[in-house]
C-alpha cells in the first residue's frame, strides 16, 4: 500500500510535510509475549501480538483536514493515506503505474473511453459498513458541487455527468469519460485519493465540510486508526484493530507518534538525542554532520519531489478590498489586476533576474562536500517525469544591473532619493510572507531579500503559522509569498495554471488565454508522447510569463533511526507502506 501524497497532481510542501510534540515517548499497555523472529530476523506474521515498538515522527505542522477531497496539506496527506487503503496502488519508475488494492481488479474498454473498477468484497468501514461503489460515487459527487469548493474538481471535468463514476453494482463501478487522454493521468483521476463514506455524510451540510467533524473524526477502512490527536501536540496512529483488509496490510508497529515540532532545530536535536525517530526536510548542512556524527539514524534521498517558488500574487484581497471597498468601489478584480505591482510578467522576470538561484542552491542546498541536493527549476512538472518535463527551457539568467534597468525601462525611478525604486509615487515595497519552522525558507528569504534590495526594491518578510499560511494562499490573501509543492506524480496542469474560477490552487490569479487552450488540449490527447510535447509548451509558456520565480527541485533528505526494517523513503513517500516497517525484537525501544 502506497501512502497517498496527493491528488491535486501537487501538495503543499514545506508547507510541505514537517510536524509533532511529547518528550517523554509513548506510554500504554504491554502488547502480550515476544513475537517469534524467522529466518533472517524476518517478523513472522501473526494476530499482532509480540512486543512491536512505537516510531516517534516529527512533524512541523499540524494536520488540518482528514477528508481527502478538501485536505490541501502534505501533513493531511501522511495521516490520510495511513487510515484508507487505496483503490489502487502507485509505483513508480519514470512514470507511475498501478496495482489493484482496493479494487481486485480494473479493465479498459477498446476507445480506453471506459475505466472499470471490481472491488475487494471484504473491505469494511470501521464501524463494520462495507465499503461499496456507492462511496465512491459519493465522493466523487462532492467533488463535483460547486458548494463543496473541492480543489480535486479537475478530477471530473473530462468524466460523463452521470457516469463519474456508474455504480453497476456494489462492488463494480465504471468511470465514463468524454474522450481519452494520457491513460496515466486517467486513472490518477479516478484513484488517487481516499474516499469518503456515505453512510456518514450524506445529510452533511456541503458548503461546510471544511469544518465538518469527520475532519477530525473521519471513518477509515485502512491499517491503521486515529487512536488520539492533540491540536499542535501530537496524532497518535494505532492498528486499526475492524481492518478487514488482506493480511499482509496489518501493521507490523504498536503506534505511530507524530509530533508538532514547528520550530526545526527543535525537530532536529529531538532526532539525535533519540526521542524521536523519523524526520524529513534535514537541511544539507546537517545531512553531513549527521552522517559522521550519528551513525544509528539512517540518511534517505527522496528525489525531485519538492518544488519551492516564489510566487507572485497578481492581487491581494486584504489589500484591493480596503483600498477599493473603503472608496465606495465596487469589487472589480480585473481591475486591480492591471494595475497591481506584479500585474506585468516584464516586472516578474525583472524580480527573477535579480535573484541568483544558483547561489542559493550552492549555500541551503549543497553540502560542504560539493554535493548537490538541490536542481534548478523552470515548472511546476518534476524533472523525475522524464518524458514530460521540459529540458529545452534555458532558465533566466541573474543580472542584477540588467533587471534594474528593465525595471526603470518600465518607469521605475528613485524619484525621492530614498534608495527604493517607485512610480507614480508608490514605492516598490511589498511584503513576502511564508511559512514558520522552515529553516530552508527561513534563510532563503534573507537572501533573496538582499538581492531585491540591490536593485532598489524593498521586501519585508512575513511568517505565518503553516495552516493560516496555506488558507491564506487558497484565499489570494498575500502580496508575494515563499511556498513550495510536493510534485504529481501524473500530469494534470489545470489545478494550479488554468484561469478557471474553480481552481483554488491558482494562488496568483493567473491567466493566459494560450496556457488555457494548451492544458485542455493535453488533457484530451490520448497519444503519451504527443501530450508530452504539448505539456512542454505549457512549461516553456508559462516560464515566459513568471507568474512564479522557479527556484529548485530539492532532494528531500529524510532520518530514520536505524532500528527500523523494510523502510522504504521514496519518491512516492517518506513514509511508504508503512505498515511493513517493523523492529527485531531485542531492539524494541518502547514495549509498553
Amino acid at each position: 500500500m502506497t501512502l497517498k501524497l496527493a491528488p491535486i497532481a501537487l501538495l503543499l510542501a514545506g508547507c510541505g510535510a514537517e510536524t509533532p510534540t511529547d518528550a517523554t515517548g509513548p506510554t500504554g499497555p504491554t502488547d502480550g509475549p515476544t513475537t517469534s523472529q524467522g529466518p533472517g530476523n524476518e517478523p513472522l506474521v501473526d494476530d499482532l501480538g509480540g512486543p512491536r515498538d512505537t516510531m516517534v515522527a516529527a512533524f512541523q505542522s499540524d494536520a488540518d483536514m482528514l477528508l481527502d477531497l478538501v485536505s490541501q496539506s502534505a501533513s493531511d496527506g501522511y495521516i490520510i493515506g495511513n487510515l484508507n487503503l487505496g483503490l489502487v496502488d502507485s509505483q513508480f519508475d519514470c512514470e507511475l503505474t498501478y496495482e489493484p488494492e482496493i479494487a481486485e481488479s480494473f479493465t479498459w474498454n477498446e476507445d480506453q473511453t471506459v475505466l472499470t473498477y471490481k472491488l475487494r468484497d471484504d473491505i469494511k468501514w470501521d464501524d463494520g459498513t462495507p465499503f461499496s461503489a456507492t462511496d465512491m460515487a459519493f465522493t466523487f459527487d462532492l467533488i463535483a458541487d460547486p458548494l463543496v469548493a473541492s480543489p480535486r474538481i479537475s478530477f471530473i471535468e473530462r468524466m460523463v455527468e452521470g457516469q463519474r463514476p456508474e455504480v453497476i453494482d456494489e462492488r463494480t463501478v465504471a468511470f465514463h469519460f468524454t474522450q481519452p487522454y494520457d491513460r496515466i493521468t486517467m486513472q490518477a483521476h479516478t484513484s488517487s485519493l481516499a474516499f469518503a463514506a456515505e453512510h456518514v455524510l450524506r445529510d452533511a451540510d456541503r458548503a461546510t465540510l471544511r469544518g465538518h467533524e469527520y475532519n477530525r473524526n473521519p471513518a477509515i477502512n485502512g491499517p491503521f486508526k486515529l487512536a488520539q490527536w492533540v491540536p499542535d501536540q501530537k496524532i497518535v496512529l494505532e492498528p486499526n484493530e475492524n481492518f478487514t483488509g488482506p493480511d499482509r496490510y496489518k501493521p507490523r508497529l504498536k503506534r505511530v507518534i507524530f509530533k508538532i515540532i514547528p520550530e526545526y532545530a527543535t525537530r532536529l536535536l529531538e532526532l539525535e538525542n533519540g526521542a524521536v525517530d523519523w524526520m524529513e526536510g534535514i537541511l544539507v548542512s546537517d545531512a553531513d554532520r549527521i552522517a559522521a556524527e550519528h551513525p544509528e539514524i539512517e540518511l534517505y534521498r527522496r528525489g525531485w519531489r519538492f518544488l519551492d517558488y516564489l510566487a507572485w500574487n497578481r492581487f491581494d484581497t486584504a489589500d484591493f478590498q480596503e483600498k477599493y471597498e473603503d472608496a465606495g468601489k465596487d469589487l472589480d478584480w480585473s481591475t486591480v489586476q492591471e494595475h497591481h505591482l506584479f500585474a506585468d510578467p516584464a516586472v516578474r522576470r525583472a524580480l527573477t533576474k535579480a535573484i541568483d538561484i544558483d547561489k542559493l542552491i550552492g549555500d541551503l542546498l549543497t553540502s560542504e562536500s560539493g554535493e548537490a541536493y538541490g536542481n534548478r527549476a523552470v515548472s511546476t512538472i518534476t524533472p523525475t517525469l522524464c518524458n514530460t518535463h521540459n529540458n529545452d527551457i534555458t532558465p533566466l539568467p541573474f543580472d542584477p544591473t540588467g533587471a534594474r534597468a528593465e525595471l526603470e525601462a518600465l518607469g521605475f525611478g528613485d524619484a525621492d532619493g530614498n534608495g527604493i525604486l517607485d512610480r507614480d509615487g508608490q514605492d516598490f515595497s511589498f511584503t513576502m510572507m511564508t511559512n514558520s519552522g522552515n529553516a530552508r525558507r527561513a534563510k532563503a528569504a534573507v537572501i533573496i531579500q538582499a538581492f531585491l534590495k540591490d536593485i532598489g526594491v524593498q521586501m519585508e518578510i512575513e511568517t505565518v503559522e503553516s495552516n493560516t499560511f496555506f488558507e491564506r494562499l487558497r484565499k489570494k490573501d498575500y502580496e508575494a509569498a515563499l511556498s513550495g509543492w510536493s510534485a504529481g506524480l501524473f500530469v494534470d496542469m489545470s489545478t494550479i495554471w488554468h484561469s478557471g474560477q474553480e481552481y483554488e490552487f491558482n494562488f496568483t490569479s493567473y491567466a493566459n488565454d494560450e496556457v488555457d487552450a494548451l492544458i485542455e488540449q493535453g488533457l484530451n490527447e490520448p497519444d503519451t508522447a504527443k501530450a508530452n510535447e504539448i505539456w512542454k509548451k505549457v512549461q516553456a509558456a508559462i516560464y515566459e510569463d513568471q507568474p512564479y520565480t522557479f527556484l529548485y527541485w530539492r532532494d528531500d533528505i529524510v532520518g530514520v533511526h536505524e532500528r527500523f526494517n523494510d523502510v522504504k523513503v521514496d519518491i512516492l513517500s517518506p513514509m511508504n507502506d508503512l505498515h511493513t516497517w517493523w523492529v527485531p525484537a531485542n531492539e524494541v525501544k518502547y514495549d509498553k
